[in-house]
């Protein structure tokens, strides 16, 4: 069985919605992460993969130590991000309004290549906010490398999405997900 395949045949529902938390709770699942969400990106010289909070941090860990990366975390607005002196403001989210990202100067360097890495893709308004980031900087934006894929096709073309399993899979009524 394909890593995908066994993602999507394990990922975890709690009221018919794809519960990422719970996937991250099952240790067979989260061996897979790092580099299934890695291998589209292994031959893009990434030196840096970017994840914004809250659970971007955690993916994003298992990919920059799959692709021998740095790791910067980007953090919402008024949380502890010791030296943030950068601030971007995404589009509206799938929630109806817009965040306030923070990030430091000194993290990313013109010389870096840069995989944004999330947990989810619905409307790309945070991506495109870490890619607003990844370009101040002077830094090349390489792609984003997502678990779960909700976008519409110009979404995920424009920001170069990779998903490791859609949206649409995990909850159908032909789709495998598991349930607690």
């Amino acid at each position: 069985m394909t890593a995908r395949r066994a993602l999507r045949a394990g990922f975890p529902l709690v009221n018919d919605h794809p519960d990422v938390a719970g996937l991250l709770a099952r240790p067979e699942l989260l061996a897979l992460l790092g580099p299934t969400l890695a291998l589209p990106f292994a031959a893009a010289d990434v030196t840096v993969v970017c994840a914004p909070e809250a659970r971007g941090p955690v993916i994003g860990a298992l990919v920059a130590v799959e692709l021998g990366a740095g790791l910067v975390i980007v953090r919402k607005a008024d949380r502890n991000h010791p030296g943030a002196d950068v601030e971007v403001t995404s589009a509206p989210t799938w929630r109806g309004s817009a965040e306030v990202f923070q990030s430091r100067s000194w993290d990313l360097t013109p010389d870096d290549r840069v995989l944004v890495v999330d947990d989810w893709v619905t409307t790309g308004s945070s991506i495109r906010a870490m890619k607003q980031l990844v370009e101040l900087s002077g830094a090349t934006y390489v792609g984003a490398s997502v678990l779960v894929d909700k976008a519409d096709f110009d979404t995920i073309d424009e920001l170069a999405v990779v998903a490791a399993v859609p949206f649409v899979d995990l909850v159908s009524d032909t789709g495998s997900a598991g349930s607690p």
